[in-house]
């Protein structure tokens, strides 16, 4: 995790429409390479912060997506 890293700038929600699966869409451009780490908030708004280094991600256009399990 950045110490930069704010999550009330988060993206999300994710959606459940698939749960226990979750889904979320971010528009980024073609080359771009991010660095993120997933969070879950519960109703209170405590912040949990999925554990492990990391992860990193470069679009392109033949794997224009990612999915990954949220890591305890």
């Amino acid at each position: 995790m950045s110490p930069s890293w704010d999550t009330a700038k988060a993206a999300g929600p994710a959606s459940a429409a698939s749960y226990p699966s979750w889904t979320l869409t971010v528009a980024l451009t073609e080359g771009s390479a991010i660095e993120f780490k997933a969070i879950k908030k519960d109703a209170s708004g405590s912040v949990v912060w999925e554990s492990g280094a990391n992860r990193a991600y470069t679009v392109s256009a033949d794997n224009p997506s990612v999915t990954f399990a949220f890591r305890n």
